[in-house]
Order: structure tokens, then C-alpha cells, then sequence
């Protein structure tokens, strides 16, 4: 064992140290092309580095992104890459990251942080908790997606190549992104280097990234996969739907009837789509496209209470006594009390009885009104020493369409 490990800022110089501590941890072969993307789309000044004997042996970053919250967004720390070397667990390392993420991302006003959990046990303790879920969504499509007559109105498909597709779809994403809470900004840097990059080394066996546009209001990015000969002159084809974002329902719609409509295609797969999908109600068999493999997807922190609170809407009026339970953040541990009315949102600390006593990875998971504080409360992981208090933040933190993160940051 060598000295104890040093937690510094890293400098863009050990950029390729770093990734090959990653590629450990996440059993990774970063090839030197994607290397050099990955510099073009993280943000080197937020990279940590713990060092050892001169060596790296945990890292963790962030970018400063926004998250869209029910009636608006806030600025969000999107961490990600966070790895400790397998000779150096148990050290201390995760934990003095993730306490100097927080620092950092409060510093620099960001009252939230985000990512995705490679295991389910860890960031909890942190202050995490699942807050945007997804599912696929799966269709044979032997004899077509029978779907209902299209609208004259709805929006008219075009393909655009991959290469060209960034100013055209970014102002899609955008504009989509105030419809759900849970969807981060992108720059142009994350665009071009990460979702629509297309390495053939990087497509897993599938063909060509293809991106359909609908009007000006939505877009969808797929690939086809071929499988198993299916005779002479064919193959089980799969057409695989990576994301597909939509500012107007008939944008969906509109993707949805050409995506299932692909000559040479058997089966349409949809993948990380939202829980409560509309897409699931148009065909005219309402067992035709059914969810399966759903998961947790953006896991949430609060590190500022007063702001997160003021800074989303709120669906009813609301006063309670927050008790939120984190052992590791005094920032956030306490009583707040938290009033929603027709002028906005406030948490202020207090004193009072509490009304509600929940851990701050349930807040986390709350937040963007993807929960519910009544299962919370069954479950035993949300204490209710006001009968009915579980149900009143229920109704304040409503949403009419449930959060959702599509791409792994």
C-alpha cells in the first residue's frame, strides 16, 4: 500500500491516465478516437483526481448543465466518471469526492446534482435517490403497427444525416425539454463527440446511424440491427430506437407511425422511454407496444433546499415541517419548513415539530414529482407523524407527465 492518496484538481496533460483508470473500473477499452472526443465534451476543470505514489487511482467529474424541474430549470451538477481503482476501495475516496463535488457544485450555485448510479447500494448514503425512470417499449411489426388514420395536420418525416443533424435537432431537444422535468441541457461539444458520433467501432454490431425529423418539433435516432437468417435472402431485422424527442405529441406521432413503418423490418425496439409513455396508447392493439426492462435512470440530490424549493412549480398549496435525515451534509439536514402558495415556493429553517421525516436520498427522488411520498411511507422509508402529510406533498409535487432522462451522462 502506498501513501495515503491525495484529492487534487486534475490537469488536462493526464487526461489519458485518467481514462484508463475508468477503463478498469468499468471494464472498459476507450479507443484513441473516442479518447479524443471525450476531451472535446468533459469539462477538464471539474475533473478530481485522488493520486497515489504519483499515480491516479480514483477520479470523478462533473459538467455545469441545467435540469428542466416542473415549470422551468435549474442549474444542475451532472457528475459522472466516478471510479476508485479496485487496490484502493474502502479508503475513504468515494466519499471524499462526492463531499467535494457537493462543495464545489454549492460554490458555483447549483442547488441539485445529478447522475446515473452504476450500482444501486452506493450513492443513496450520499444524498441520492432514483428521481426519472425508464422503460423500453417493444412492437412486432409482422403486418404493420396498426395505428389510427394520421392527423392532415401532423408533421411530415424527412431524414437528415448524421453529420449535418446537430442544428436541426438541438432546438428540438430544447424547446422538448420544458414538457418533462429530468432532461439536461446538451452543448454542441456533447452533440457532435457523444449522441450523434458514429464510429463504426462504436455501433455494436448494428448499422449507420439514421435520424428522422419530424416538422420542426421532433426527432428520433435509430439504427438497424440485423440477426438470425430468416431465409434466402433475409435476416431478422430490428430497427432500434436510441432516443426519440418530442416538443408536440403530434411529433411523436408522427415518428412513431414511420419508425413502425421501415421496409424489411420485423420488430421495433424503443429504448429508455418514458414510464408513462403516450406512444403506448396510439396503436390501435393497446398490447402492441408494451413497456418491459424498466428501470432507474437520472438519480437527484438536493444541495440547497431554499432553492430547489423556490425553484420549481408546485401544483397545490403546501405547508409542512421537512425533517430531512443526511448524516454527511449539514447544509441540508434539519427542519424546513416548506409553503407553496399562488406566489412561489419558500423552505425556511425552523424549529417546529416535524411533519414529514424522510432521508435526503427520498427528497432527491421526490423532487422532480416522480414519486410518491404515500408508498415512501409505507415502505418505512419516509416517517409520517402528521397523518396526511404524505398525501399533501403528493398533490404539491404533481407533474402532469412523469420525469424523464433520456441519455447516460
Amino acid at each position: 500500500m502506498g501513501s495515503e492518496p491525495i484529492l487534487r484538481s486534475a490537469n488536462g496533460e493526464e487526461f489519458d491516465a485518467l481514462v484508463d483508470v475508468m477503463d478498469v473500473a468499468f471494464h472498459g477499452d476507450t479507443t484513441p478516437e473516442r479518447r479524443a472526443r471525450m476531451r472535446t465534451w468533459m469539462d477538464l476543470d471539474r475533473i478530481l483526481v485522488a493520486e497515489d505514489d504519483g499515480r491516479p487511482v480514483a477520479t470523478s467529474a462533473a459538467w455545469s448543465w441545467t435540469v428542466s424541474v416542473p415549470g422551468g430549470e435549474l442549474p444542475m451538477a451532472a457528475v459522472t466518471a466516478v471510479t476508485v481503482l479496485p487496490t484502493h476501495r474502502r479508503r475513504g475516496l468515494l466519499r471524499a469526492m462526492m463531499d467535494r463535488l457537493a462543495t464545489e457544485a454549492r460554490d458555483r450555485g447549483e442547488p441539485l446534482a445529478g447522475l446515473w448510479a452504476s450500482e444501486g447500494t452506493i450513492y443513496g448514503r450520499f444524498g441520492y435517490g432514483p428521481a426519472a425512470s425508464v422503460a423500453d417499449l417493444r412492437a412486432p411489426l409482422a403486418g404493420g403497427l396498426a395505428l389510427p388514420d394520421p392527423d392532415p395536420d401532423d408533421p411530415v418525416v424527412r431524414l437528415v444525416r448524421a453529420d449535418e443533424a446537430h442544428p436541426e435537432i438541438a432546438p428540438i431537444h430544447e424547446r422538448a425539454r420544458s414538457r418533462r422535468g429530468g432532461l439536461v441541457s446538451r452543448g454542441a461539444a456533447w452533440w457532435t463527440g457523444r449522441v450523434l458520433a458514429d464510429p463504426p467501432a462504436e455501433r455494436g454490431g448494428a448499422r449507420a446511424l439514421r435520424v428522422a425529423v419530424a416538422g420542426d418539433d421532433g426527432y428520433a435516432l435509430y439504427r438497424v440491427r440485423e440477426g438470425a437468417a430468416t431465409g434466402p435472402v433475409g435476416n431478422w431485422t430490428t430497427v432500434e430506437v436510441q432516443e426519440l424527442v418530442a416538443a408536440t405529441a403530434a411529433a411523436e406521432r408522427a415518428l412513431l407511425r414511420f419508425l413502425s413503418r421501415i421496409d424489411l423490418a420485423d420488430e421495433l425496439v424503443l429504448h429508455a422511454r418514458p414510464v408513462d409513455d403516450a406512444l403506448t396508447r396510439i396503436p390501435v392493439d393497446v398490447r402492441a407496444l408494451l413497456p418491459q426492462g424498466a428501470g432507474d435512470a437520472l438519480w437527484l440530490r438536493v444541495l440547497d433546499v431554499p432553492a430547489a424549493v423556490a425553484g420549481r412549480a408546485w401544483a397545490a398549496p403546501l405547508d409542512l415541517v421537512l425533517d430531512v435525515v443526511h448524516p454527511e451534509d449539514d447544509v441540508v439536514a434539519g427542519r424546513w419548513r416548506v409553503q407553496a402558495g399562488p406566489d412561489g415556493a419558500t423552505a425556511q429553517r425552523t424549529d417546529d415539530p416535524a411533519d414529514l421525516v424522510l432521508p435526503a436520498a427520498e427528497l432527491g427522488a421526490l423532487y422532480l414529482g416522480g414519486g410518491s411520498a404515500v408508498a415512501l411511507a409505507d415502505a418505512g422509508r419516509i416517517a409520517e407523524p402528521s397523518p396526511g402529510s404524505a398525501s399533501a406533498l403528493d398533490a404539491a409535487l404533481r407533474v402532469d407527465r412523469a420525469p424523464w432522462t433520456v441519455g447516460v451522462f
